[in-house]
């Protein structure tokens, strides 16, 4: 049985994506090529990446075209299992994927209890929620940028919190981002009494 994983790029303030019209200028100001190969090599451990219907249209109109080819992540990209979550009947058209179909996350977790290698959701909040709410998330991998965004797209939300993370590896890259893995250890009980 494999695990799934959260993979993030989250801002400082906990942003997993920026206002509109610049979700992304946060990344794309401090990523650099250590990071890239660090995802390369991640994403080659994998058996499959999982992405909501956002995420996926924005992957694919890149990583399959020329623009990407000088990427190192690029072949990975293409030749890697892509499950897509999404509401589209639209048969995916990127190299090796496929829609997970009406019931995603029971999709997900019969994958996962099958005897494949390890999931990888990117990006995606709303997957991530959903799977987080199911307590089917096994570590959260996050590159965390140094900046304050203010303002955004939170990854989770109080009703999809994980509660605690047990820290499995934490190290920086040159531009000053921290890559910080995390194991799910367990629910916080908010109804607990106060021991103070």
């Amino acid at each position: 049985m494999g695990k799934l994983i959260a993979f993030e790029f989250l801002s400082i303030d906990g942003f997993m994506a920026g206002p509109p019209g610049r979700e992304m200028d946060f990344v794309v100001s401090a990523f650099g090529e250590d990071m890239e190969r660090d995802l390369a090599a991640q994403y080659a451990e994998l058996d499959a990446l999982v992405m909501g219907g956002t995420t996926f249209r924005e992957l694919s109109g890149y990583w399959p075209t020329p623009a990407a080819a000088d990427e190192p992540l690029q072949p990975v990209m293409n030749r890697i299992q892509k499950l897509l979550v999404s509401r589209s009947p639209d048969k995916p058209r990127w190299n090796n994927s496929r829609l997970l179909g009406a019931d995603p996350i029971s999709g997900l977790r019969e994958i996962k209890r099958g005897a494949g290698g390890d999931l990888m959701v990117i990006g995606s909040a709303s997957v991530v929620q959903a799977l987080a709410r199911e307590r089917l998330i096994d570590e959260f991998r996050f590159f965390v940028f140094p900046t304050f965004l203010g303002a955004g797209k939170p990854l989770l939300t109080a009703d999809s919190a994980p509660g605690s993370l047990e820290m499995l590896r934490a190290n920086n890259f040159a531009s000053g981002v921290v890559r910080m893995d995390y194991r799910v250890s367990g629910r916080i009980n908010c109804d607990a009494p106060n021991p103070g």
